[in-house]
C-alpha cells in the first residue's frame, strides 16, 4: 500500500510539474516570437506561402488554445498569385490533461471571416492538390486518435471556378457548426447556411440551409444514415430522412415533405423566367411529399402527393438509369381549372421556353387523370391527359393503340 501511495504521489508531482511548465510557457513566453518558425514550417511541409499577419495568443486550462488574427495560405504554383485561403481570426486548442496521457482531444475549431478560393484549370489540375507535401507517410506509424469538440465557421466565403466547363460557384455568408467529431461516432447537431451564387441566379443569390441532428457515416464512407434533416433553399423548405449505401453505384432511399412554396418566386431566383398564364395567380402554391429511392442512377418517387394551387394529386414517378432515360409518371387529381394555366393570347407575350439541354435532361412522359376539369364554359368529368416533355417542349400525345 505504501508503494502504491508513493507511486501515486510521484505521478501527481510529475503531472503538476508538466502543468506548471505549461503555465510558465503561457505566462512568460511570447508566442509571436515563434511566428516566423511556424510560417517556415508550413512552407517547408506544403510548398505554399503561409503568413500570420495578426498576433498569436495562448490560452490555458482546461484547453491549451492557440488564437491567431489575420492570416493567409498561398496558392499552388501555376495559379493566380492571390492566396488560396485567407481568414480574419482562428482558434485551435487541445485538452491538456488527456494530452498528457497521449490522447489528442481538440477544442472547438473557430474560423471567422475565411475566404476559400478553389480553382480547377482547364487541364484538370486543382489548386488544392499536393497539400500533403513530399514527405512519404510511414505505413508502420501508429494512427493517432483525434477527437474534436466541434467546428464553428462564421461569416465566410467559398468559391469554386472550373475553367474547363467554365463554371463559377460562390457561397457567401457561409456558416457551419458541428458538435463533437470522433472516429466511429455519428456527426451530431450539424448546421450549414449561406447564400448561393451561380451564373444566371438573381444578383442577391439564393439563401440556403441544412440542419442534420444526427448523421451516421462509417470511416470508409461506404454508407450513410440521416434519420432526420431540414433543408431550405430560397422560399422552399423540406424535411425528411436518408439512408443507404454510397460508392460508384449508390443505393439510397428516404422520404421528403415540403412546405407550401411559391414556384414562380423560386424559378425567378435561379434565373428562370416563370411561365405566363391566363391567371397570374396560377402556379402560385405548391406542396409535395413522398418516398423516394435511388439505385445506381435510376430514381423512383412512389408514392407521392402533390398540391398545385387548389388541386390535389397523388401519383408516382420512375426514371431509369443509362443514356437518354425517359421518366414515366402517373398523376391522379380531383379538380383542375385548365383555363387558369393556358398561356395568354397576347401575341406580344413571350412563350415560356426552357433551355434545350434542360429539357433533354428532364425528358419524361405520362398521364394525368382528373375527376373533374373545366375549360372556359366546358365542364368535363373523368378526363385523362397524356403528356410528353422533350426538346420541343411540353405537349400532348395520342393514346397508344390497344390501351384502354
Amino acid at each position: 500500500m505504501r508503494l502504491i501511495k508513493w507511486v501515486s504521489l510521484g505521478l501527481g508531482a510529475l503531472v503538476a510539474l508538466v502543468v506548471l511548465g505549461v503555465l510558465v510557457i503561457v505566462w512568460l513566453v511570447d508566442p509571436n516570437s515563434f511566428k516566423s518558425n511556424i510560417e517556415a514550417a508550413v512552407r517547408d511541409n506544403t510548398g505554399r506561402e503561409f503568413t500570420l499577419v495578426g498576433d498569436i495568443d495562448l490560452g490555458f486550462f482546461p484547453w491549451l488554445a492557440l488564437r491567431t488574427g489575420e492570416g493567409s495560405f498561398g496558392n499552388a504554383p501555376g495559379f493566380a498569385p492571390e492566396p488560396m485561403v485567407t481568414w480574419k481570426s482562428a482558434q485551435l486548442g487541445v485538452k491538456l490533461i488527456p494530452l498528457l496521457g497521449g490522447k489528442l482531444i481538440a477544442d472547438r475549431v473557430f474560423l471567422k471571416g475565411a475566404d476559400l478560393r478553389l480553382v480547377r484549370r482547364a487541364d484538370g489540375v486543382g489548386n488544392w492538390q499536393g497539400l500533403r507535401g513530399s514527405k512519404p507517410v510511414d505505413p508502420n506509424a501508429e494512427a493517432q486518435e483525434l477527437r474534436i469538440d466541434g467546428i464553428e465557421i462564421e461569416d465566410s466565403r467559398l468559391s469554386f471556378v472550373d475553367e474547363a466547363v467554365p463554371r463559377h460557384i460562390e457561397v457567401t455568408a457561409f456558416n457551419l457548426t458541428t458538435d463533437e467529431i470522433a472516429p466511429g461516432e455519428p456527426f451530431t447537431d450539424t448546421a450549414i447556411a449561406g447564400v448561393l451564387h451561380l451564373d444566371g441566379f438573381a444578383p442577391a443569390g439564393v439563401p440556403f440551409g441544412l440542419e442534420v441532428p444526427k448523421a451516421v457515416l462509417p470511416e470508409d464512407f461506404a454508407s450513410v444514415e440521416l434519420p432526420e434533416f431540414k433543408l431550405t433553399f430560397g422560399g422552399f423548405e423540406a424535411e425528411g430522412a436518408v439512408n443507404g449505401t454510397l460508392g460508384e453505384s449508390p443505393k439510397l432511399a428516404g422520404k421528403i415533405q415540403s412546405n407550401e412554396f411559391d414556384p414562380r418566386a423560386l424559378l425567378a431566383s435561379v434565373g428562370i423566367v416563370p411561365p405566363k398564364t391566363t391567371d397570374a395567380q396560377a402556379l402560385g402554391k405548391v406542396r409535395f411529399a413522398g418516398s423516394w429511392a435511388l439505385d445506381s442512377g435510376a430514381i423512383g418517387i412512389d408514392p407521392f402527393t402533390l398540391e398545385l394551387d387548389d388541386t390535389h394529386f397523388t401519383g408516382s414517378f420512375h426514371r431509369s438509369a443509362g443514356d437518354n432515360p425517359v421518366g414515366q409518371f402517373a398523376l391522379r387529381g380531383d379538380e383542375l381549372n385548365i383555363s387558369r394555366y393556358i398561356p395568354p393570347t397576347d401575341p406580344a407575350s413571350e412563350p415560356f421556353v426552357l433551355p434545350t439541354a434542360t429539357l433533354k435532361a428532364l425528358m419524361f412522359r405520362g398521364s394525368v387523370e382528373l375527376e373533374r376539369a373545366t375549360l372556359d364554359d366546358i365542364d368535363m368529368k373523368g378526363v385523362t391527359l397524356r403528356l410528353l416533355l422533350d426538346e420541343k417542349g411540353l405537349h400532348s400525345v395520342p393514346k397508344p393503340e390497344g390501351s384502354p
